[in-house]
C-alpha cells in the first residue's frame, strides 16, 4: 500500500475505492459516476458501500447508479434496505420497484429474477388481490375494492388495492414483468395467488438472514453476545483468538470510514500495520463489528447517521480495549491486533465501561439522587443502555455526552464517580441534614422537591450562615434575599462553619472548596435557594 495512502488515514481496497475515499466534498455517488470506467467498476464495488452512496442522495437521485449496478448487489440493496425486522415494508420495496421499472425491462428482469421469488410475491399480494381466468375460479365480483388491471396476457386480473400513483406503480411493474419474462411474471402472479402470506415472508425472511449474516449482521438476541461482559483481565496478547476469525464481509463502506477518528488510538494502532492483506482483514472485521453493533441496537442498515453513531462508539470501545490491553504501548497493540480478535477487544472496552455503569447504579441506590452538575449528566450518562461520557468532564465543557474513547476518559469518569459517591455523605451526614430535617424544609418551601440539588440544601445553610442564623437546613424568608452579599470574607466564613459542621461528625472532603465555587454561584437567586412561604413563622 502506498504511503502517501496511508497517511491520509485511507485504507484503500483498489484505487478506484481510494479515489472515492478522497472525495470528501461531494457527493460519493456523484464521485463514483464520475470516474473513468464507471459501469466496469460500479459492480465491482461492496455492496453496503455502494447502498450507502444510493441512501446518501436518495433513491430518486440514484436510478443512474442502480441502472450500473448488478443483480446481486441489487438483491443485496433490497436485502438492507425493505425489511423493518421481520417484517417486509412494502413502501420501501415499490420505490426499488419503481427505479428497477424506470431503468428499462431488461433491468427489470435481470434484477427480480436475482430477488428471492418469495419477497416478489409477497409484495405483489399485499398490492393486489389476484384471480385466476383460467381455472373454475369463483367469479370476478362485479366490483373491485380498489381497481381491476388484467395482466398482458389475460391470464389474471388483478384487484389492484392502493389508490393514485401507488396503485398504478403496481399496473407498471406487472406490466413490465411481463415484458421482460413471461414465464417469471406468470410464476410471481402465480404464487401471489395461491401462496399463504405467512409463508412466503418466513421464507422470504430466511434467505434474506442468511445473506444478512453473510455481511455480518446477525439475529437481535445473538447480536447482544458482543455487549456480553467479558473480565478485561481475561484477555491476553498472545492468546491467539484472532487466528480462528474467518475472513468476513466486505469492508467499511467509505461513508463510514470518513467518520473515523484518525487520532483515536485505534486508528493511530492501525496505522502500525503495512501489510495490506492484514489491514484488508481488519477492516472486513471492523464492518461485521458495526453491522453487529447495529442488529444489538436495533439501527436499521439504511439509517447512515444513527450507522455512524454506532461506529463512533464501537470504535470508541475498540480504542479503550487495545489501550487496556497494550498498556498504551502501540506496538503492543499491533500484537494484540494481530493474537486477539477484534470482538474480544471491543468487547473489552465495553466491559470496562460496564464496570462504571453498575457503581452508577450502586450509587443511585444509596440514596436520594440530588446531584448537581456535573455530577447529575456523569450518573445519567453511564446509566444509559451504552454507557457514555458526559461532555461537561471536557474541556472546554459541553452539554450532552459522547462515546468513551480513551483509558484516559475511563479513569476521569471513574475519578468523578468516586468525587459524586462523597457528596452524599458530606450534605446529610457532615453537615446533619437528616431525613426528618429535609422533609421538614421541604415542606415549607416553595421550590418544588423535583428541583432540589445537594447545590439548594448547601446553599440554604450558607446563606443563613451569611445572615449571623445557625448553620442550619432552615428556609429563608423572601426578605433575606435582599441581605445576602456573598464577598471573600462571607465565602471564607462560609467554608469555616460547613467544615466545623463536617468535622464534628467526620473529616470534610478535599474537595470542599472547589465544591463550594460551584454551589455559591447565585447566592440570591431564589429558585437557588429553599425560600419558605412568606405567611409561615
Amino acid at each position: 500500500m502506498p504511503d502517501d495512502n496511508r497517511d491520509e488515514g485511507i485504507i484503500p481496497l483498489s484505487r478506484f475505492r481510494a479515489a472515492l475515499a478522497r472525495a470528501r466534498r461531494t457527493r460519493r455517488a456523484d464521485a463514483i459516476l464520475s470516474e473513468p470506467g464507471a459501469e466496469q467498476l460500479v459492480p465491482q464495488l461492496p455492496v453496503q458501500e455502494l447502498y450507502y452512496a444510493i441512501k446518501e442522495v436518495g433513491l430518486a437521485d440514484a436510478e443512474e447508479l442502480v441502472a450500473l449496478a448488478s443483480p446481486e448487489q441489487i438483491r443485496g440493496f433490497v436485502d438492507l434496505d425493505v425489511w423493518e425486522r421481520d417484517h417486509l415494508d412494502e413502501s420501501r420495496m415499490r420505490e426499488w420497484i419503481d427505479t428497477l421499472v424506470n431503468a428499462g425491462p431488461s433491468k427489470l428482469r435481470a434484477a427480480v429474477e436475482a430477488l428471492d421469488p418469495e419477497v416478489v410475491a409477497l409484495y405483489l399480494q399485499r398490492q393486489a388481490l389476484v384471480y385466476d381466468l383460467t381455472g373454475e375460479e369463483e367469479p370476478v365480483p362485479d366490483e373491485p375494492q380498489g381497481r381491476y388491471y388484467p395482466t398482458p396476457d389475460r391470464s389474471f386480473m388483478l384487484d389492484v388495492l392502493p389508490e393514485g400513483e401507488a396503485g398504478k406503480s403496481v399496473e407498471r411493474f406487472v406490466d413490465w414483468l411481463y415484458r421482460a419474462d413471461l414465464e417469471f411474471a406468470r410464476r410471481v402472479v402465480m404464487s401471489a395467488k395461491y401462496e399463504v402470506a405467512s409463508d412466503l415472508e418466513e421464507w422470504s425472511y430466511r434467505w434474506r438472514s442468511g445473506r444478512m449474516s453473510d455481511l455480518g449482521y446477525a439475529e437481535f438476541y445473538e447480536a447482544l453476545s458482543i455487549y456480553r461482559y467479558l473480565d478485561p483481565g481475561s484477555v491476553k496478547l498472545d492468546e491467539g483468538s484472532a487466528v480462528n476469525t474467518e475472513s468476513t464481509p466486505s469492508s467499511l463502506p467509505m461513508q463510514l470510514a470518513g467518520a473515523l477518528d484518525e487520532r483515536g488510538y485505534f486508528a493511530r494502532a492501525l496505522a502500525t500495520i503495512h501489510n495490506q492483506v492484514e489491514i484488508e482483514r481488519l477492516q472486513s472485521l471492523l464492518m461485521s463489528l458495526v453491522n453487529k453493533a447495529m442488529a444489538a441496537d436495533l439501527v436499521q442498515p439504511g439509517d447512515m447517521d444513527r450507522a455512524k453513531i454506532v461506529l463512533d462508539r464501537a470504535v470508541g470501545y475498540l480504542s479503550v480495549g487495545l489501550e487496556y490491553l497494550s498498556k498504551g504501548d502501540l506496538d503492543r497493540a499491533t500484537l494484540a491486533l494481530r493474537g486477539v480478535a477484534l470482538e474480544r477487544i471491543f468487547r473489552v472496552g465495553a466491559s470496562l465501561t460496564q464496570q462504571l455503569k453498575r457503581l452508577a447504579e450502586t450509587l443511585a441506590g444509596k440514596g436520594p439522587m440530588l446531584f448537581d452538575a456535573p455530577f447529575d449528566a456523569l450518573l445519567s450518562s453511564l446509566r444509559e443502555p451504552r454507557p457514555a461520557f458526559p461532555r461537561g468532564l471536557d474541556s472546554p465543557l459541553e452539554a450532552g455526552s459522547r462515546p468513551f474513547r480513551s483509558l484516559a476518559d475511563i479513569r476521569a469518569a471513574a475519578a468523578a464517580l468516586e468525587e459524586a459517591s462523597r457528596l452524599g455523605p458530606f450534605v446529610f451526614g457532615g453537615l446533619g441534614i437528616i431525613r426528618e430535617v429535609l422533609a421538614e424544609a421541604l415542606a415549607k418551601a416553595t421550590l418544588p422537591p423535583a428541583q432540589v440539588r445537594f447545590g439548594t440544601l448547601v446553599r440554604t445553610v450558607a446563606a443563613n450562615v451569611l445572615l449571623g442564623r445557625p448553620a442550619k437546613l432552615v428556609p429563608l424568608h423572601p426578605r433575606d434575599l435582599r441581605a445576602l452579599k456573598l464577598d471573600d470574607e462571607g465565602r471564607q466564613k462560609i467554608e469555616r462553619a460547613l467544615r466545623a459542621l463536617s468535622d464534628e461528625r467526620a473529616s470534610t472532603p478535599a474537595e470542599l472548596p472547589r465544591w463550594l465555587d460551584r454551589w455559591l454561584i447565585n447566592m440570591n437567586q431564589p429558585d437557588q435557594l429553599l425560600i419558605r412561604y412568606s405567611w409561615l413563622k
